[in-house]
């Protein structure tokens, strides 16, 4: 960690306002122009329990949570224990180096070498308010002093949060400004070359970054039942469906969210739905249906460690398989798994044509880590062109919906248009949509249907863009990641570099069908998989695919990967012969 960046974390129990406290910090990093990743630490209870909540921010980007610490706001004895003991290991976490913020009423058991806070923050919330939590808002104000941030862009943060709330805003903002000035009349400011352009950044979170990149993508409906991490887009489409024009539903069940999906589909609406994979599994024969009728459907898959219900608030890449063997028999469907926020938008928007251009299901997979949390974009470009791929016209002549095509798309019609009536049956069927399997099964259009639909595969893997690469010129070791592991891998890769390893990265967004340009990325290199679950199950279909050899590398305890841990495995991988 250098001195053009700096780490917060905001510890104490579910209830204690961690993470509002922590989303405060974020969004003032971010107005003073920082480059900003956040990480959501916390339990799958209500009240109690440990949780917490880091930003790093910075001058150069920054692609992951980060190594070390810098401020602790700690709001009970647990959180200060636990993040000033090097021996508590949250997952990867690395303890605080620096200052620890927290009320004189909590008790410190073994003092470390880090410099204790102890402030009055109770006593100088209760002088604008009567509501134990203003405390947390006395702390910012103090971390901010010590990270030399000015308080007015503080101020404008808060007012922004609590501006709907009346006089609770006014409280904040002054409750602030005591923590700030007792914070700089008894302490210095920390040591760092922090440089504040204020220009503003968009910070913004993975769930919501899904949701914004359907309605770049034409999204009119999403049908979704709350699950997390997935809930993320759910909320915030639900809480922007009148400024985007998209009617949110929740369903009784996952079952019959994408069921509605696939019928609003094949109306000509684009809808989508999203899930966890305790939810995706309910609609794994609906998806069966959708392949079947060729009707389009997109699907957020966000992953949490299972099996069953697992670790609900935990971070997983545990579903690959699950999504890719989703439903009986053989169909095509296309895997996008974003990288980064960015990502989120850009591959949701492409799943919302990739849907309509090939007719068939395209599943959107990312996880907890991702999608619950945020991060900073300089821009978001909200120009889309919409492609709903090939569509017949009114009063076609002999109007075959399931036509033998070279490529495997048919001309898709919508319910209404004049001349085009035509069967769309679960069963197996013939060009016209006739079902051939009730009382003679006709082997030959079976498998002459079979054919066409994988045909689209093929269409779509000549048609895929340059896998992204990531300092891979000259580099003798290739590391291999998909998804949300991509930021900590490019800081490994960097890591690394600095140590003179030739080392880069190939970073699979497109998970599924495999880009055939990832066999002449990877030739001739040395290749290690880094996963975020048990069994390696990108590094099979990986292997499957290309043949080739790899070594793994894996976290499965669900805790995302930290930059210093990973270069470590990854360097003590490429010492195994």
């Amino acid at each position: 960690m250098g001195n053009d960046e700096i780490i917060f974390r905001v510890a104490g129990a579910a209830g204690d306002g961690v993470q509002s406290a922590g989303q405060i910090i974020a969004k003032t990093l971010s107005r003073k122009g920082l480059n900003v990743v956040t990480y959501n630490y916390y339990q799958d209870i209500v009240r109690g329990g440990q949780s917490w909540y880091q930003i790093r921010g910075s001058n150069s980007k920054v692609r992951s949570q980060g190594d070390g610490l810098d401020i602790l706001i700690a709001l009970n004895s647990d959180a200060l224990e636990r993040h000033t003991n090097p021996e508590i290991n949250e997952g990867g976490a690395s303890p605080l180096s620096g200052i620890a913020i927290y009320d004189k009423s909590l008790t410190v058991k073994d003092k470390r070498n880090v410099q204790y806070i102890e402030m009055p923050l109770s006593e100088l919330a209760l002088k604008h308010s009567k509501f134990p939590l203003m405390k947390n808002t006395v702390a910012i104000g103090a971390a901010m002093a010590a990270a030399g941030v000015n308080f007015d862009t503080l101020a404008g943060v808060i007012s922004d949060i609590f501006g709907n709330k009346g006089a609770v805003a006014d409280q904040n903002v002054k409750a602030a400004k005591e923590g700030y000035d007792y914070y700089s009349a008894n302490y210095k400011p920390l040591e760092k070359t922090l440089r504040f352009s204020d220009k503003r950044k968009y910070l913004i979170g993975g769930g919501e970054a899904v949701a914004l990149g359907a309605v770049r993508g034409g999204l009119k409906m999403y049908i979704g039942y709350p699950m997390t991490p997935a809930s993320s887009a759910l909320h915030y489409l639900a809480s922007h469906s009148k400024q985007f024009g998209v009617f949110v539903k929740i369903p009784e069940d996952e079952i019959s969210a994408l069921n509605m999906v696939i019928g609003a589909n094949y109306a000509g609406a684009r809808a989508m739905t999203g899930s966890s994979g305790g939810g995706f599994s309910l609609m794994v024969e609906a998806l069966g249906l959708a392949g079947m009728t060729e009707v389009p459907a997109v699907i957020y898959e966000s992953q949490r460690p299972g099996p069953s219900t697992g670790l609900p608030t935990k971070t997983e890449q545990g579903d690959l398989n699950l999504v890719l063997g989703a439903s009986q028999g053989d169909f095509p469907r296309i895997v996008l798994s974003p990288r980064n926020v960015k990502d989120c938008i850009e591959l949701t928007s492409e799943a919302m044509n990739l849907a309509q251009i090939y007719q068939t299901p395209v599943i959107v997979m990312s996880d907890l880590y991702l999608s619950e949390h945020s991060e900073t974009i300089d821009e978001i470009d909200l120009n889309f062109s919409i492609d709903d791929g090939e569509r017949a016209k009114d009063g076609e002549s002999d109007y075959k919906r399931y036509r033998i095509t070279d490529n495997g798309i048919s001309e898709r019609a919508i319910p209404g248009q004049k001349g085009l009536m035509h069967n769309e049956d679960s069963d197996e069927h013939d060009e016209y949509g006739n079902v051939v399997s009730d009382a003679v099964t006709d082997p030959k259009k079976r498998e002459e249907m079979m054919k066409k639909r994988m045909r689209k595969l093929e269409t779509y893997r000549r048609n895929m863009p340059p896998t992204p690469t990531y300092r891979l010129e000259d580099a003798d070791v290739a590391v291999v990641q998909w998804g949300s592991t991509a930021g900590v891998v490019e800081e490994v890769v960097d890591i690394l570099r600095d140590k003179g390893k030739k080392i880069g990265a190939v970073e699979v967004n497109r998970v599924f069908p495999l880009n055939p340009d990832i066999e002449k990325i990877l030739s001739g290199k040395r290749i290690i998989v880094v996963e975020n679950n048990f069994s390696g199950q990108f590094n099979r279909l990986l292997k499957s695919e290309f043949g080739v050899k790899t070594s793994l590398v894996r976290k499965y305890n669900g805790e995302a990967f930290y930059p210093g841990e990973l270069a470590a495995m990854i360097e003590k991988e490429m010492e195994v012969n």
